[in-house]
């Protein structure tokens, strides 16, 4: 039981540090300037246009590579970035109350509230504009995470439960 109370404990210190050092760098490419920003997102988006391209016959000089592609990049950044929020969270506080339910429900308020001063504090940051936009796809990816971290921690739970079942009617029929 002890051993049991340590572990989790320990779970929670470690995805807490986990949560922290994303919402640190989280906070830390807004800091960036729009045009270190667009920057870095440029050079990640040649790099998987440069695999891409090895596998299939790309126009680079296609108005889609050249623009959307990194305009999309920069949107599934933010969605993939608030979806490991939404996943770490949830996961420490199923570690931390072994409540799927409340879990999900204190990820999915507290979650987005980082998103929006993210984008808030994006206002103070030079050539950068805080967009509604980006707080609908942080959410988005949120919503994501939890979605799938509830269901997995359900699944486990039910599990979980089934088994005790079994076994407490083995053990009325010995």
């Amino acid at each position: 039981m002890k051993s049991s109370i340590i572990r989790r404990i320990i779970g929670t210190v470690g995805l807490f540090i986990v949560l922290v050092f994303l919402v640190f760098l989280s906070w830390k490419l807004s800091s960036q300037t729009g045009a270190q920003s667009n920057h870095l997102s440029i050079r990640i988006a040649d790099q998987m246009i440069d695999w891409l391209d090895r596998y299939f016959d790309l126009d680079r000089g296609d108005m889609f590579w050249k623009v959307t592609f990194n305009q999309l990049l920069r949107k599934a950044a933010h969605f993939i970035e608030y979806a490991l929020i939404g996943t770490v969270m949830c996961i420490m506080l199923n570690i931390a109350f072994n409540r799927v339910v409340p879990a999900a429900v204190i990820s999915v308020l507290l979650s987005p509230l980082f998103g929006i001063i993210d984008e808030y504090h994006q206002r103070f940051s030079a050539m950068r504009t805080p967009r509604i936009l980006d707080i609908y796809i942080d959410t988005a990816g949120v919503l994501t995470g939890v979605l799938l971290v509830t269901l997995l921690f359900g699944i486990v739970h039910y599990i979980k439960k089934l088994k005790r079942r079994i076994w407490e009617l083995e053990q009325r029929n010995k």
